[in-house]
């Protein structure tokens, strides 16, 4: 693959031949094309939609998004867990919980989905030193 967010890509644990230049086709690479992490959530199907009608409130997945993004992500947030072990600690712990792996998956894709969003933005390769890093100030800060 010769395009300049190449080694962006490749760098995504898990990825490998496949995946990685499948993701770079459905996130594209215009760093604009997503106002927000948020908004590459979304259009992912990701980040859940909440239902609600009367007392009863549950969330779901979203529906209206593009399906091949999604089942591109989902497909890498599974790989992810075979590489990274706090992606298989992610997926155990939710599963523990009780959510289905497809839910599970889902839950971490939607993580992924945030760190690829900061990676396009930055140019930068993922390095997992940097991601611990994140997520310690993160936990230090919410606690």
């Amino acid at each position: 693959m010769s395009h300049e967010d190449n080694e962006v890509f490749s760098s995504l644990p898990g990825a490998g031949k496949r995946l990685a230049p499948r993701l770079l086709a459905e996130i594209g690479d215009d760093p604009h094309r997503y106002a927000s992490a948020a908004s590459l959530q979304a259009l992912g199907g990701t980040s859940p939609v909440l239902f609600a009608s009367g007392n009863y409130s549950k969330p779901h997945r979203r529906l209206g998004c593009i399906k091949p993004l999604r089942n591109a992500l989902h497909q890498f947030a599974w790989q992810s867990t075979q590489q990274e072990s706090w992606a298989r600690a992610y997926y155990e712990r939710k599963r523990a919980e009780g959510k289905s792996h497809s839910v599970a998956v889902r839950t971490l894709s939607n993580i992924w989905a945030r760190i690829l969003f900061a990676m396009l933005q930055s140019h930068t390769p993922y390095v997992s030193a940097t991601f611990e890093e994140g997520r310690q100030l993160h936990a230090l800060k919410a606690a």
